[in-house]
């Protein structure tokens, strides 16, 4: 149970931080990449969380398995 507290912990943490650096880059570059409204910015910053913390695990899973065929 507490890893699993810990892991939704660490995915909230990632996705607020991918939101508000997409947040930032969009007002220090003074351009228009991303909408102005804030659900834009949570849904990069969703994305940002998944590939963050499934991203590594996948890689290791694909790795796993491509040297068990070799």
């Amino acid at each position: 149970m507490k890893k699993n507290i810990t892991f939704l912990l660490a995915f909230f943490i990632v996705w607020a931080f991918s939101a508000f650096m997409c947040y930032l880059l969009n007002l220090i570059l003074d351009r228009n990449w991303f909408t102005d409204g804030w659900h834009e910015y949570v849904i990069l910053g969703f994305s940002g969380a998944v590939a963050g913390i499934f991203g590594p695990i996948l890689a290791a899973w694909i790795c796993k398995f491509s040297k068990k065929k070799s």
